[in-house]
């Protein structure tokens, strides 16, 4: 019975540890991971990077009022503005994404994806704790991306 009880500790702990390593790994290529967008269409961050700027790239609940007003103040300030923004969005099984962007990003210069699989965190290696709004920004021509919180810049990773 001591050995069934010791065999069982032994395989949750290196569960746990494997699951804690594989969701704060970030040695993976940014421009790799893959969303969707609002035709459903599966794509590369890749494709839609452009090649001049900067990147930030919030990651949304979009039904979570707060996160559509931070993001609304985001888009307006002046730091920001040679940056390329890339909205991503919880996937959500039962919400229209077409009319949510319509009303609220239509006419902001945007790039709106769908993160149908929830793998941000896990792609970004941002661990267990989720927070929303999520601001990475990402160094086009250092091919780095950090976690900013409070939306401010003074960022450690770089």
């Amino acid at each position: 019975m001591k050995k069934i009880i010791i065999g069982i500790v032994i395989i949750i702990v290196s569960f746990m540890i494997i699951q804690t390593i594989r969701f704060n790994y970030s040695g993976r290529d940014i421009r790799e991971f893959k969303f969707f967008n609002l035709n459903n269409e599966k794509v590369e961050l890749e494709e839609i990077f452009d090649k001049e700027n900067d990147k930030l790239i919030l990651y949304i609940i979009p039904d979570c009022e707060s996160c559509t007003s931070k993001i609304q103040s985001i888009l307006s300030d002046k730091k920001y503005s040679k940056s390329q923004v890339i909205i991503i969005s919880v996937g959500l099984k039962t919400f229209d994404f077409n009319k949510f962007y319509s009303d609220n990003f239509k006419n902001h210069n945007v790039t709106f994806l769908i993160d149908a699989n929830n793998t941000f965190y896990r792609d970004f290696g941002l661990g267990f704790t989720e927070e929303y709004p999520t601001v990475i920004q990402f160094k086009l021509r250092e091919n780095k991306f950090a976690r900013i919180r409070n939306y401010e810049l003074n960022i450690k990773k770089f």
